[in-house]
């Protein structure tokens, strides 16, 4: 190791960082376009109990999308469709509405709100 990588520590969480942004990111593109708070998110550094460097998907149907840091660190290309199909599954959009922002929203899950909102 030269003294310009990184300790393995923090390669770890940079790891984690991005398999939270990845969850995260999608997750918020989800709400704000659609309105629909069945689902929630959490991570391990904010909720205890969870496995360490972890993110959470639940909804109110009862499923639990778990990503630990370990299972995805060398597929994090995969995670985004994952949870992109997850939300996409445990969630009922019908009669959702996304509040008025500027967020112009996701173009993906207006289209699927859209589908089952015509109006």
């Amino acid at each position: 190791m030269s003294e310009y990588d990184p300790p393995a520590w923090m390669i770890r969480y940079r790891n984690f960082k991005t398999l939270c942004s990845y969850v995260c990111g999608e997750f918020i593109r989800f709400y704000l376009t659609t309105g629909c708070d069945q689902i929630r998110y959490t991570h391990s550094q904010i909720t205890e109990g969870l496995p360490n460097y972890s993110c959470r998907l639940d909804s109110d149907d009862g499923s639990v999308l778990m990503l630990p840091l370990d299972d995805w660190v060398d597929r994090l290309d995969e995670v985004m469709p994952l949870v992109r199909t997850w939300l996409g599954e445990h969630s009922d959009l019908k009669g959702c509405k996304p509040e008025k922002s500027h967020y112009q929203g996701d173009r993906y899950w207006f289209t699927r709100w859209q589908e089952v909102n015509p109006w």
